[in-house]
């Protein structure tokens, strides 16, 4: 049985597939932009293998404090 087939026999999981299949498109579209345009992401090795000395000083880079996070949220709230 094809799947399809189980759709048309099944009508109430067309909903769920259809959203499945967003998300995987979307999640498929987001890795393929990040591949393409973001500079913290690097394929291609042999080109620029050594990408830390191209890094602008003057752009403030994206870090993540993840303790902070936790500390706010857990321990600081009133």
């Amino acid at each position: 049985m094809g799947v399809f087939q189980i759709l048309m026999k099944k009508k109430e999981l067309i909903p769920l597939a259809v959203i499945i299949s967003v998300a995987a498109g979307g999640a498929s579209s987001f890795a393929v932009y990040s591949l393409r345009n973001k500079t913290d992401v690097i394929i291609d090795r042999k080109k620029n293998p050594e990408p830390w000395e191209t890094v602008d000083p003057s752009v403030p880079q994206k870090v993540l404090t993840i303790y902070i996070y936790i500390y706010i949220f857990f321990f600081a709230s009133p």
